[in-house]
């Protein structure tokens, strides 16, 4: 396909890798059998591409990737030279997008390709410039829909934002929008909390969820709490501002003990005993003080990594794209 043929694409997908490129085949044949029965054609070559970021994979996923474009003329890769977290490789996917509406999914299909149809057929009859995937029903263990809604009202507390329950990583943006979202520069992305700053017209569509395709997904509980903190800290000043108030707290609280403290001495004369309360005070204290230096620090953190101005991620390779 010619440079003229791709400046005229109507869909890109990007898709970030990460020691899971063995279910890529699979989900191109899904993809592709979505897209020619929505476009109603034998071939998607001239309409759809499918970028893969692989980003940064200890396995041999790049290889397996490499497999892909001959087989399905529509795939492009792109290979990082390290992880640098899958935000930014979706970043780094959406910068080289070239169509006119622009979406992500996850490889895993636990989000069906069959359900982009849904997606696209909203955002062009209800003039909006991105529409958001929200689950019917989760299929997950216990635990990961626990910590799933946890995660969502943690970080709308944090940041005051109102981010739905239960949305999905599959979305789709029309150009203005996915113009809007190339020109950000933060190196931390919270796509979520980035989507709700840039503003536009948004709408959710319920979709159909379903398990796993193979193997484990590597969002772990850990690198969810992760995520959230690193959300509220990218979107809110409130963490400071809870720490502030927090400290105000525990400053009332001693001084209503000190003056507890001097009334049994003037109207009782006696002194309260109890040396393992005021150690214990002591701890909390100084525990306190090493937490809000903590979150202080966080934000000290994120301010380096801004100021150091260095590029979000580094591309390695290229393949099937036009120069």
């Amino acid at each position: 396909m010619t440079l003229a043929n791709r400046s005229r694409l109507e869909y890109s997908f990007v898709v970030a890798i990460y020691n899971d490129a063995y279910l890529a085949d699979d989900f191109c044949k899904t993809f592709e059998e979505t897209f020619k029965k929505y476009l109603q054609v034998q071939n998607i070559v001239d309409d759809v591409e499918l970028i893969f970021v692989n980003d940064g994979s200890t396995d041999n996923s790049f290889e397996q990737l490499k497999e892909l474009p001959p087989r399905y003329p529509f795939v492009r890769i792109i290979d990082l030279s390290r992880n640098f977290g899958q935000h930014l490789a979706l970043a780094c996917g959406f910068k080289r997008s070239l169509g006119r509406y622009v979406g992500r999914l996850n490889v895993d299909m636990q989000d069906p390709p069959d359900q982009i149809p849904k997606l696209l057929e909203v955002i062009k009859s209800e003039n909006v410039d991105l529409v958001v995937g929200r689950y019917e029903v989760r299929h997950s263990h216990l635990f990961d829909r626990m910590t799933a809604h946890l995660f969502f009202a943690f970080f709308n507390w944090l940041t005051g934002q109102k981010t739905p329950q239960n949305t999905s990583p599959l979305r789709v943006m029309n150009r203005r929008f996915i113009d809007a979202y190339n020109q950000l520069q933060e190196k931390t992305r919270f796509p979520q909390g980035l989507e709700n700053w840039l503003g536009f017209k948004h709408h959710y569509v319920l979709i159909s969820h379903q398990d796993r395709k193979d193997g484990k997904s590597s969002y772990t509980f850990g690198k969810r709490l992760k995520l959230a903190v690193e959300g509220a800290i990218a979107f809110s000043d409130r963490p400071l501002k809870l720490a502030i108030y927090l400290g105000f707290f525990i400053i009332l609280l001693g001084c209503l003990l000190a003056a507890y403290v001097v009334a049994q001495k003037i109207i009782f004369n006696t002194m309260l005993t109890g040396y393992t309360s005021v150690v214990s005070l002591i701890i909390l204290c100084a525990g306190l003080q090493i937490f809000i230096v903590g979150v202080a620090g966080l934000y000290v953190g994120k301010i380096l990594m801004e100021v150091q101005n260095r590029p979000p991620y580094i591309i390695r390779e290229r393949i099937n794209f036009e120069n």
